[in-house]
């Protein structure tokens, strides 16, 4: 039953949107309302003063919220929101909603390639090592990242993970990679101890010559021997759409 519920929740989520979409259009106040805060968001772009552009992007967004709860489809859209967070819980936090100790990647038109570098945590705590803005441009020939776990979060665009050169502190190393849309390739050392969990509403994984759909559910596979091997590796993906190839090498 639970399986059930946590593969048809997006479709009540897809629901939800539509109903929201059409009281609003069929509401003369709520159309009204949402419209204001659109121009409101637009013409801040006019706007050269930082803290009135501020003031009147928070106006907007503020508006276009209010014209959403008004409506009363919007509880149905809580209650599919809050059984999400239940249902896509982990001990490692939820596969949809944890950010913590992010690195987000603007969306980008050309193909994005990261090499990542894990590095012993100290007196077994873990550490950011190299911190930067969220959303600062990144010199590509730059993006070896330390971290003890990575988290990182795309908006979309084909993205290249590269865990090849990595050299794993022993016990279990975590990677979260979050997604909205694109093809995405994670390239992992075949030495290792290996826990994939890959999460999608539309896409595939293709992982060692076979493709498997996902519709709103989950791929988990863990290599032979994961709870003897010294030096394990814990791969997590959630995305909204798109395709995961899974190689290694």
């Amino acid at each position: 039953m639970l399986s059930f519920f946590k593969n048809n929740i997006f479709i009540v989520i897809g629901i939800s949107l539509i109903l929201i979409a059409f009281e609003i259009l069929t509401s003369i106040e709520n159309t009204a309302i949402i419209g204001l805060g659109i121009l409101t968001i637009v013409g801040s772009a006019f706007v050269k003063n930082l803290s009135v552009k501020r003031t009147l992007l928070g106006l907007g967004f503020f508006l276009i919220l209010l014209a959403v709860f008004l409506t009363r489809s919007i509880w149905m859209m809580v209650l599919a929101m809050v059984l999400l967070i239940f249902f896509y819980r982990t001990p490692e936090g939820n596969e949809f909603f944890f950010f913590g100790e992010s690195m987000l990647h603007p969306f980008q038109m050309k193909e994005q390639y990261h090499g990542i570098q894990l590095v012993r945590p100290q007196s077994g705590q873990r550490s950011l090592l190299k911190s930067q803005s969220m959303f600062d441009s990144r010199d590509e020939n730059k993006n070896i990242y330390e971290w003890d776990d990575i988290n990182l979060v795309y908006f979309g665009g084909n993205s290249i993970i590269d865990l090849g050169n990595t050299i794993l502190p022993s016990g279990e190393n975590i990677v979260m990679i979050r997604k909205v849309f694109g093809r995405t390739r994670v390239i992992i050392p075949k030495d290792l101890g290996l826990r994939l969990n890959v999460s999608a509403i539309s896409g595939q994984v293709v992982f060692e010559s076979q493709q498997y759909p996902l519709r709103g559910d989950n791929f988990q596979w863990t290599s032979p021997g994961y709870s003897e091997t010294d030096r394990k590796l814990k791969v997590l993906i959630t995305l909204v759409t798109g395709d995961i190839e899974v190689i290694l090498l």
